[in-house]
């Protein structure tokens, strides 16, 4: 089974922020302050969308509240439920980014394991930590003690949220290609990996804040340009050249019987068979044209992959509206004269397009 890691940015700027804002709450000597630290730190540093503002600040609120109230009126589960509203802080910040960006939602399975190995974080660092901060306010300032356990207790946090990045199972894309890359002849699968790689480029390459509008379309542009592949080599299978020069010896056999023949029935059943014969050879000749064309949109489909790729690297990341509008539109005609190729395109690139 194919795991992988997303987002590693997004997870080490939220540890970087959990560990700066826990050490600053760390300062006035209490864990809880510093998971008040850690909470706030997130809306500070992360500079959440304005569409996720409410949501982020909510949450941020909410791990405040139960820090406050941990540090008020300690409980025996105060650290659990201050460590499992932290990691469901981390869980809405990581759900919003990913929609964002268009991927897939988080599983409940990954929410509930953030959220139970964030609340073992907090309990675990709030039976230890302050053994060490005593114990290094012996030999340094009582508030540096506290910042570097506070800062501690942050990171600890974060770091137990790292199930709401792991992703079980294959990219789809990837895993088509996989399969259909040993059906496909040298040239198709040439033009197939390139996509493939293009697209891997250009979603590596798409800014933060661009979001789906612009990682949709090269998805769409790339699983169509593997499903033209698998049309083309269809359809090559079905066209191939010997066949051709066979019928065409056929119908030429036919008529010289044809001619030959002095019986009236006869040659006009030879006329007949040649006759049939030409016109499976039309419709042959009408397939490898769609082979052709097939193949030369799946040139050009990887050409705009490629290009996408490139220019997303030539891009000022969030401050780029204007260009990242016009390469998702650009993208989007892409996709759109692919799908009204209705000789070419198979029913399932329409489908996956509309």
């Amino acid at each position: 089974m194919d795991v992988r890691f997303e987002d590693s940015r997004l997870f080490e700027r939220a540890a970087a922020s959990f560990a700066i804002g826990g050490a600053a709450g760390g300062v006035a000597g209490s864990l809880a302050m510093a998971a008040t630290g850690s909470a706030l730190a997130i809306l500070l540093l992360l500079r959440p969308e304005k569409a996720c503002l409410g949501r982020w600040a909510a949450a941020a609120g909410c791990c405040a509240a139960v820090a406050i109230c941990w540090q008020v009126a300690p409980l025996a589960g105060s650290p659990a439920a201050c460590g499992a509203m932290l990691g469901l802080l981390l869980t809405i910040v990581r759900r919003d980014v990913a929609a964002e960006r268009g991927a897939a939602p988080l599983s409940p399975f990954a929410v509930a394991l953030a959220a139970g190995l964030s609340a073992c974080a907090v309990v675990t660092g709030a039976a230890t930590l302050p053994h060490l901060s005593a114990a290094l306010a012996t030999i340094g300032p009582t508030w540096v003690a506290g910042a570097l356990c506070g800062g501690a207790l942050g990171l600890w946090t974060a770091l137990a949220a790292a199930p709401l990045h792991v992703r079980l199972g294959g990219d789809a894309i990837e895993e088509r290609f996989a399969a259909l890359r040993l059906s496909l002849a040298p040239e198709l699968r040439a033009l197939a990996e390139r996509a493939v790689i293009a697209r891997r480029n250009a979603s590596r390459a798409v800014p933060e804040g661009a979001g789906a509008d612009v990682r949709a379309p090269i998805d769409s542009l790339t699983a169509a340009a593997l499903d033209l592949a698998a049309r083309a080599a269809e359809v090559s299978r079905a066209s191939a050249p010997e066949a051709e020069e066979h019928l065409r010896q056929r119908v030429s056999d036919l008529a010289q019987r044809a001619e030959s023949s002095g019986d009236g029935p006869a040659k006009q059943s030879y006329l007949r068979a040649a006759d049939a014969l030409s016109s499976q050879l039309e419709h042959l000749q009408r397939v490898r044209r769609v082979r052709e064309r097939a193949l030369a949109r799946l040139h050009e489909e990887v050409a705009n992959l490629e290009r996408a790729g490139f220019a997303l690297t030539l891009l000022d990341a969030p401050g780029s509206a204007a260009e990242l509008q016009l390469l998702h539109e650009r993208l989007r005609d892409g996709a759109t004269v692919l799908e009204e190729t209705g000789e070419i395109a198979a029913p399932a690139i329409r489908a996956r397009l509309e």
